[in-house]
């Protein structure tokens, strides 16, 4: 689906191809200006191969404006369908010594020449070039094959699926001997995307979307919607209409009655609604398939329409009577082989002559059942059906409670909200399921994606209602109201949780099962009670696991809430899990109201797990997801990147902050909206990233600034409360470093430790200690609490802070004489932090040991040590077995799973190692099998020193 031919001259009319149109295929413009301008004797065929629509035109118009501002030579020629065989070739510019004279049987608007030829190699661009003569394509052929060795450059541009096959085999044989090159024009990156639209679409886009016309397509779809103005579309259309030239009458009917049907239809269903005979049909599809406007489904006899924008764009080109007409003998048709939801309410939205009640309420059942597959598609159906109803009817409140919940799994938040107004305003008297329902749904959205509170005052309503615990809906509306109170650290009601768990519970809905009990550990939490929050975070994740795909992608908010509690309580990997596949199915699901948040969850999760690189592709997925439909996760994300940008980034290279800055800056659309640090962290964790920065750059007087700034003090009171304790660890850090007093800091952390009574806060405030005693000349003392700490993070997963940790307890070691023992542990640090490419941990590393700086893995293990060879010769082959396991990262769980032996029968050989070895910690173990394994082993035979804590 390309634009006309004058679109690629430099003389084009403005409106059609500016000359300041973005160029989002940079590379593929780069590699098509390199291979034209690179010097040779002769030119080649270069071919861009791409489907409709995916951007040949735009990037060969780029090429020729390029040449014609160096003043070389070009001629562009572009083939249409149906075009009558010429006797010219338009190779014969590029074959010949000489230029030929222009013949005058060819077009004029069909060729743009430019001046008199400079010395420079001339280019021949030839689009559409599958739809050129026999005699050309027996030309270009003999060109890809090397046979003939053109003077000009010949730029061919190829649709996979019409191109014969005798020119896409010598042009793949071309490209293995180099007669020829190829340049594949692949579906549009997520940058590319943002960068080619004006505004983000309101819908998901599909992998078959990503193609410029497509994205370009469905934008002016939108927005002529929105403003009611179709000449937005009208280019479109036309462009639609140019793939049809060239088609009989039969072939236009046929194909009027494919975009009818538009998918999995086969000859007979065609010939029912073009009403032809078979053999007419049968000779028309062929034509068509021929033509790229039907593709085969691959699924038994069927056809489909080429996509679904194709479609779109066609039928509204349609004569709409006899397109009514056409999808009511559709409906006819369809309905002796058992009518799908999705077939009955697209075909019975595009036949409505007048509002049949049953025929409204049968769209609505459908827009249901299709709003899990295509929730585009179900908003517009009821679109349709709120057009043709009152709002005080009853079939017109079922529809517009569900597009209520369209809008909102779409991430339209704002018009989703504004609609459940107006209903309520239309109605005063709602008491009924779907209205509750769609209080508590639309108040989570409100509360996942914004600090809003407007839709609070309608959820308390339905929560005081006195029949409001007979209705079905009243656990999910607790739940809203304590995912609410989280999120805004309210006060929880916990009787109203607990209630709302045992109803839940004789109800036997595992979902909402989850998503209460994942508030009432939200709610212990506050209450300090975290041995009941892991307890309800375990029932949770239980429950989870049992809930039915469907049933998970309709309640995604409570893999949210899950998530959330499992961050707070620090079970790094089981919120990983859940959050995982959160993001897949709502990815599957179209729920993109939701993905930005749980993705920033997900990265938060691999953060804190030391999966750097998976936890900044999350962080930049969810930046890219929250667009303009959610500034507070777009902030947040940004905060995550430089986060996991401190460690991954190259020494001094700048990254994190400038990250850092941007997410403190806000929203470009909202730079009023002030970052709230103790609600969602964006502002503490961006603080965060600039505080270790400054740190490790030198500079920890202003590191302590930042924080204590951001903190309101020394309570850190404006940072949220499970980040207080890193906080003050690195404040002790810093203030050590700066010689400043931390002895209140470090005490202000172990109370906190003391309180929350999490490993990791427990870990963090080791830390802070061993900096005090560091401070004040007790290095010894200190060293092992840096190793006790580093013994936390490792039972939990924390890889990045456990080699933090080691580092501090080398540089002590260091400090004392022990060279070598320091060496041990800056070689274990530096092999966790090289696995997990974290350049600038590296590099500190190697200044705690004082060793020349690191940038990768040591390439080769350290000499073993004579006199610890002979540790492990004392332990059975099982306890062997076991601390090689250990040494490898396995948790006691996974051992006991591996080795097909219970927990308990692990720890009593943890034991007996250690009292065999004389060992006492996890870090000495994995040191001691380390060195016991020599540089004898292969490199992928070798012992990982990755190390955890059983």
């Amino acid at each position: 689906m390309e634009s006309s031919l004058h679109a690629m001259t430099p003389y084009a009319p403005a409106h059609i191809n500016p000359p300041e149109s973005t160029v989002v295929r940079t590379a593929e413009l780069e590699t098509l200006q390199t291979l034209v301008c690179e010097p040779a004797r002769a030119g080649s065929l270069i071919a861009v191969v791409g489907d409709p629509g995916s951007g040949k035109t735009h990037l060969l118009a780029a090429l020729v404006r390029h040449r014609y501002s160096s003043e070389r030579p070009a001629i562009v020629y572009r083939h249409s369908p149906g075009q009558d065989a010429d006797s010219y070739s338009p190779l014969q510019s590029a074959l010949s010594h000489i230029p030929p004279p222009r013949s005058p049987d060819l077009p004029a608007e069909n060729v743009a020449r430019l001046r008199r030829w400079s010395a420079s190699r001339g280019l021949l661009v030839l689009e559409d070039a599958h739809l050129a003569s026999a005699a050309t394509i027996g030309e270009l052929t003999a060109i890809a094959a090397g046979k003939i060795r053109p003077r000009w450059d010949v730029v061919v541009s190829l649709r996979p699926r019409q191109t014969p096959m005798e020119l896409a085999e010598a042009i793949s044989l071309g490209v293995t001997f180099g007669h020829a090159s190829r340049i594949e024009l692949a579906p549009l990156t997520n940058e590319q995307v943002v960068a080619l639209l004006s505004r983000p679409l309101t819908r998901e886009i599909r992998p078959d979307d990503r193609n410029p016309f497509n994205l370009r397509a469905l934008l002016a779809l939108e927005q002529s919607r929105r403003q009611c103005q179709n000449s937005i579309v009208a280019p479109f259309e036309f462009a639609a209409l140019v793939e049809t030239q060239g088609l009989s009458a039969t072939e236009h009917r046929v194909l009027q009655a494919a975009v009818v049907l538009r998918d999995h239809f086969d000859v007979e269903l065609l010939s029912a609604v073009a009403e032809l005979d078979h053999p007419q049909v049968s000779a028309a599809v062929r034509v068509l398939v021929q033509r790229d406007l039907l593709r085969p489904d691959g699924i038994g006899q069927g056809f489909s329409i080429r996509h679904d924008v194709l479609g779109t764009l066609l039928h509204r080109s349609m004569d709409p009577i006899w397109a009514k007409n056409a999808h009511r003998r559709a409906i006819g048709s369809l309905a002796s082989r058992g009518l799908t939801s999705r077939e009955l309410g697209f075909h019975l939205v595009h036949s409505l002559f007048r509002a049949r009640p049953e025929e409204l309420a049968q769209i609505v059942a459908a827009a249901w059942d299709v709003m899990e597959l295509d929730v585009s598609e179900a908003i517009s159906w009821l679109t349709t059906v709120t057009e043709w109803t009152s709002p005080t009817s009853a079939i017109g409140r079922k529809a517009r409670l569900a597009l209520v919940a369209a809008l909102g799994n779409s991430g339209r938040m704002t018009e989703s909200r504004a609609l459940l107004f107006d209903i309520r305003r239309h109605q005063e008297d709602l008491h009924e399921a779907d209205w509750a329902d769609q209080v508590a749904f639309v108040s989570v959205i409100e509360g996942i994606a914004s600090h809003d509170v407007q839709t609070l005052g309608l959820l308390g309503e339905q929560l005081d209602l006195p029949a409001a615990r007979s209705s079905i809906a009243w656990p999910r509306m607790v739940f809203a109201h304590g995912l609410r109170m989280a999120m805004m650290i309210g006060t929880h009601d916990r009787q109203l949780i607990d209630a709302a768990v045992e109803v839940a519970r004789r109800n036997g809905t595992d979902a909402d099962i989850c998503g209460l009990l994942a508030i009432r550990a939200l709610a212990s939490m506050q209450a300090g009670d975290f041995d009941a929050a892991c307890t309800d975070a375990s029932a949770a994740g239980d429950a989870l696991s049992r809930c039915p795909e469907r049933l998970v992608s309709q309640r995604l908010e409570y893999i949210f809430a899950v998530g959330l509690a499992d961050l707070y309580l620090g079970r790094w990997s089981d919120a990983r899990h859940h959050l995982g596949r959160g993001v897949a199915t709502a990815y599957r699901s179209q729920r993109t109201f939701i993905l930005p948040s749980l993705l920033v969850l997900l990265s938060e999760a691999e953060r804190n797990l030391g999966l750097l690189r998976q936890a900044r592709k999350s962080a930049q997925a969810a930046h890219h997801e929250a667009g303009t439909t959610s500034t507070l996760r777009w902030s947040q994300a940004l905060a995550l990147q430089s986060l996991s940008e401190v460690w991954l980034q190259p020494p001094g290279s700048g990254r994190a902050r400038a990250l850092a800055k941007q997410a403190l800056s806000g929203h470009p659309q909202e730079p009023q909206m002030p970052l709230r640090g103790d609600v969602n962290g964006s502002a503490s964790m961006a603080i965060l990233s600039l505080a270790i920065s400054a740190w490790l750059d030198g500079d920890p007087q202003h590191c302590v600034t930042l924080l204590l700034n951001e903190g309101r003090g020394a309570q850190l009171t404006g940072l949220p409360l499970m980040q207080r304790g890193r906080g003050w660890e690195l404040l002790c850090a810093a203030g050590l470093d700066a010689g400043l007093p931390i002895t209140e800091w470090a005490a202000r952390n172990e109370h906190h430790a003391r309180a929350v009574s999490l490993p990791s806060h427990q870990a963090f405030a080791l830390l802070s200690r061993g900096h005090v005693l560091r401070g004040t000349g007790r290095t010894a003392d200190a060293a092992a609490c840096y190793l006790e700490a580093a013994t936390l993070f490792a039972s939990v997963g924390m890889t990045i802070d456990q080699c933090y940790s080691l580092g501090l307890a080398a540089a002590a070691l260091r400090s004392l004489g022990r060279a070598s023992q320091a060496a041990d542990l800056a070689d274990l640090a530096a092999e966790i932090a090289g696995r997990r490419d974290a350049r600038t941990l590296l590099d500190w590393l190697g200044r705690q040991a004082g060793q020349p700086s690191r940038t990768s893995r040591p390439d080769q293990p350290r000499p073993p040590d004579p006199v610890d060879s002979e540790i492990l010769g004392a332990l059975t082959r099982r306890e062997r077995e076991i601390a090689f396991l250990i040494s490898s990262g396995m948790k006691r769980r996974e051992i006991a799973e591996r080795l097909t032996i219970s927990i308990r029968t692990v720890d009593v050989h943890l034991t007996r190692i250690y009292r065999k070895t004389g060992l006492n910690s996890m870090v000495e173990l994995a040191l001691a099998v380390t060195r016991s394994t020599g540089t004898g082993q292969a490199e992928d035979q070798r012992p990982t020193l990755l190390f955890r804590t059983i």
